[in-house]
C-alpha cells in the first residue's frame, strides 16, 4: 500500500466522524416563537406560529418531543422524536430539520417540506 493510500485510510474515518455531531438539544439561537408571516407574530387567531423549545417543537395542531439530535458542520440540526396531533391518540415518530437562515429566520423541514419562519419579538401562545 502506498503512503498516500495509507494516509487516505487514516483521514477518511476521522472526517466522516466530524461530518455530524450528537448534541443534547436545539441550540439557543433556534429557540423561541416563530411566525410563518409577520401577522403570525401579532394576531392571536393566526395559526402560523411555531414554538421551538430546546427539546420540542409545537405547532398549532401538533407537538413533537425530541430524544436525539444531530448537528452538521453548517449548523443545521436534525431532531428525531415522537409527535402527536391535536385530537389524535396515536403517537408517531417524527424527524425534523432545523436550519437557521439568519438571526431572524428559521427553516423547519418536516416530511420533505420546508417552511421558513420569522422570529417573533414577543412570545405568544401557539394554540
Amino acid at each position: 500500500m502506498t503512503r498516500l493510500a495509507l494516509i487516505a485510510l487514516l483521514v477518511l474515518p476521522a472526517s466522516a466522524a466530524v461530518a455530524q455531531k450528537t448534541i443534547r438539544a436545539l441550540p439557543p439561537s433556534m429557540v423561541g416563537t416563530w411566525g410563518y408571516e409577520a401577522a403570525s407574530c401579532t394576531d392571536r387567531t393566526d395559526d402560523g406560529r411555531v414554538r421551538v423549545a430546546p427539546r420540542s417543537v409545537e405547532f398549532f395542531a401538533s407537538i413533537c418531543r425530541f430524544g436525539s439530535f444531530r448537528q452538521s458542520p453548517s449548523g443545521a440540526v436534525v431532531a428525531m422524536g415522537r409527535c402527536r396531533g391535536e385530537g389524535e391518540t396515536a403517537v408517531e415518530r417524527g424527524t425534523f430539520r432545523f436550519r437557521l437562515v439568519d438571526a431572524e429566520r428559521l427553516e423547519i423541514t418536516a416530511q420533505g417540506t420546508a417552511h421558513t419562519y420569522r422570529r417573533c419579538v414577543r412570545p405568544m401562545a401557539v394554540r
